[in-house]
């Protein structure tokens, strides 16, 4: 996914960007935004991503491909512009520093991409430029608050890390792409690239989220020292929302993707902008416990519940938590609780099956997995684990039954694929042994 050499279009483009952007700064110095003297400083990088299309990519792929190659390379031009520039040389930043803590800072915008096609080769290349604007005075500001945050730094460091490596995947997987020729063999392929480029996106978002939470902290210090937060402009890079209850959301929907980290300093951004969001401890609970640090949980979620003692999502979490770490007859009664507040809660039946499953009592196990699917026939692990349940009871024919709705229902997600396995080995042996004793009838 190397850059080639821009097709006129985009070289037309990118001249056009360079002209926008030179043109609002002088209109911000006539109507007196800025200083004539801050635009001297200011540095303006315009760069093309382009990705060639293969057979199996869409116009969609494609663009969000070169616009990962165009977001890479606008990052390397800028850090090393940075590298040279006197203001910023007193913090001491090496490369890898300057390149990790400026992709939480510097805002990337994003152009309208170009389609060129070439009639030659029967191929199809889209163009997607972007431009990066630095200002040093403003960006040395903010990384001098950023380094004295070592948590942060760390943090954005294995962002950094972790991008690089999504990348060089990215990379492999094109050259797998290259040599696939059956649009079957090509689909879990292009998946994987998808869900790569999906980590790829939630890095990004994860810098800039840290990014946000210095400035929090910044506003919450100068507060504390009788400044008002109006006071502080909120333009740029600094600029941050001041919901909580939409970084609490957001934290949600990283926990749902598996992307901790993320979602716990969304969550932890949450509670500073609105420490009565006590849902948020809800979420934070569910992001530690899918980190592994069970106990951290176990403290969000009874937090939580000393203020909403009768909250059935709270005691199923904590049950959740303290079957983890194996408390199982804590767990049962935390499901319960949930029940008693909530009777069709499907989840709570689910976990309750799943606990006293461990525990041995599989005729109660039964009834709370029977429960949970006919309450929401869509909770599909639930099938799984009732067929689980029942081959080991050698209760074959409902067994059967399960497992089939199991495979009815559940994606063929990577996620799902030793659990599609199993069923399907299940069946595949009841058949044999159906056709065995119908041979041996005959």
């Amino acid at each position: 996914m190397a850059l080639e050499p821009p097709k006129p279009i985009a070289t037309y483009l990118a001249a056009f960007v360079t002209r926008f952007f030179i043109h609002c700064y002088w209109l911000a110095i006539a109507w007196g935004i800025i200083a004539p003297s801050a635009l001297a400083d200011v540095h303006t990088i315009t760069v093309t991503g382009e990705y060639r299309m293969g057979p199996f990519d869409t116009i969609g792929d494609g663009q969000r491909l070169a616009l990962v190659t165009a977001k890479s390379t606008a990052l390397d031009e800028a850090v090393a512009y940075l590298e040279t520039s006197s203001t910023l040389k007193p913090l001491g930043l090496n490369r890898d520093e300057l390149r990790a803590y400026s992709a939480s800072l510097l805002a990337i915008r994003q152009y309208p991409s170009s389609t060129a096609s070439d009639e030659a080769t029967k191929t199809t290349t889209i163009s997607m430029p972007v431009a990066v604007v630095i200002d040093p005075v403003a960006l040395s500001q903010q990384l001098a608050d950023l380094i004295r945050r070592e948590r942060a730094k760390i943090e954005l460091m294995q962002i950094r890390d972790k991008i690089d490596d999504y990348q060089k995947q990215l990379d492999k997987i094109h050259d797998q792409l290259q040599i696939v020729k059956e649009k079957a063999d090509a689909r879990p392929v292009l998946q994987h690239r998808s869900d790569v480029l999906n980590l790829i996106d939630t890095e990004e978002q994860l810098a800039h989220t840290w990014a946000s939470l210095l400035g929090t902290r910044e506003l919450k210090e100068h507060a504390d020292h009788g400044q008002r937060e109006t006071s502080r402009p909120k333009s740029g890079a600094s600029a941050r929302p001041d919901n909580g209850e939409e970084h609490r959301k957001k934290g949600a929907l990283l926990t749902q993707e598996g992307n901790y980290d993320a979602a716990l300093a969304e969550f932890r951004l949450a509670l500073e902008l609105m420490p009565g969001l006590d849902r948020a401890h809800l979420g934070l609970g569910a992001a530690l416990q899918g980190k592994g640090d069970v106990d951290g949980a176990i403290a969000e979620y009874r937090l939580f519940l000393k203020q909403h003692p009768n909250d059935p999502d709270g005691h199923n979490n904590l049950g959740s938590a303290l079957q983890q770490k194996g408390d199982l007859a804590g767990a049962i009664a935390e499901y319960r609780t949930a029940l008693e507040s909530q009777p069709d809660n499907a989840l709570a039946h689910y976990n309750l099956g799943t606990a006293l499953s461990t525990k041995g009592q599989v005729d109660e196990a039964l009834k709370e997995y029977r429960t949970a699917v006919r309450l929401n026939p869509n909770l599909i692990q639930a099938y799984f684990d009732l067929g689980a349940l029942l081959k080991d009871l050698d209760q074959r024919r409902d067994a059967i039954d399960a497992f089939r709705e199991y495979l009815k229902r559940a994606p063929p997600t990577p996620a799902n694929q030793s659990w599609i396995q199993q069923a399907q080995a299940y069946l595949e042996k009841a058949r044999e042994s159906r056709q065995e004793r119908g041979g041996r009838q005959n």
